[in-house]
């Protein structure tokens, strides 16, 4: 049986061109009202040090390690499950024969470390429920992980907009302390640098920590689905299932996930 090549990730085109989105209009915003009248370095830094040592107080160093890895994996697509696929349905084919130095060869192909598990525990003979809890206890780690990376960049979104008011509050202050003095000019541009530090909190918010939040919550139930796919097949050749009708399940359980994630027909 041919084997399906291995599909490289590729950049996924959604993050690119949001990011270039983002930048274009915040060049057309800032073409419109001036780069000087949007730029506060004192709020600019009370929100990005605010920002920063909260998430510091709030999460742990694995945490914050694995959230930086984490949004460098929104720009690119997630690995075709369909290699796996034929991974497991070629054991499925070695297993059916009995030829186990043959299938245990091809466990150690395996390049997804959930199957090659799979597989493993199905050669060495695991009884099904205690491979099915296994491979569950695998899948909630898993989501367990991912919902700390997400949960910290969902917190960031609504810690940017109070550090952004923080700043404001402080430059109103400073504002006020200067008003018996401070011409009408003079106090406008004070509350337009006040209210510039708001803008960088509100931007940071719903332009970049909770689109990422959002981005990976949908990777990582992407995941879980492919996940649960090859869980199936993994229970199917071990209840002693031909190859034909795995193949003929896991593909039913593909098309079936399309079809609730993007509507196709």
């Amino acid at each position: 049986m041919a084997k399906a090549a291995a599909k490289p990730s590729g950049m996924m085109v959604s993050t690119v061109l949001g990011i270039a989105g983002s930048i274009a209009l915040f060049v057309y915003i800032a073409l419109g009202h001036g780069a000087q009248a949007l730029w506060n370095p004192e709020g600019a830094v009370i929100v990005g040090g605010g920002i920063t040592v909260a998430a510091m107080l709030a999460f742990r160093t694995s945490e914050l390690i694995g959230a930086l890895t984490a949004f460098f994996n929104i720009f690119r697509e997630e690995n075709d499950i369909k290699p796996d696929i034929a991974n497991l349905v070629e054991f499925a084919r070695l297993y059916q024969r009995s030829q186990v130095h043959e299938a245990e060869a091809c466990v150690a192909r395996a390049r997804s470390p959930f199957l090659r598990l799979g597989l493993q525990l199905i050669v060495d003979g695991t009884p099904v429920n205690d491979i099915l809890h296994v491979m569950n206890w695998r899948i909630q780690k898993m989501i367990e992980q991912e919902t700390v990376e997400a949960r910290l960049f969902r917190t960031l979104a609504g810690l940017a907009p109070a550090f952004g008011l923080l700043a404001t509050l402080i430059g109103l202050i400073g504002m006020m302390a200067a008003l018996g003095s401070a011409t009408v000019a003079e106090v406008g541009q004070h509350m337009s640098i006040a209210l510039v530090a708001t803008l960088y909190g509100v931007v940071l918010a719903n332009v970049v920590f909770k689109p990422i939040a959002i981005k990976l919550e949908q990777r990582t139930a992407k995941r879980v689905a492919a996940l649960n796919v090859l869980l199936e097949g993994i229970l199917l050749v071990r209840l002693g299932r031909s190859p034909t009708v795995v193949a003929d399940a896991l593909a039913e359980y593909v098309r079936e996930h399309r079809d609730e994630l993007h509507g196709t027909p």
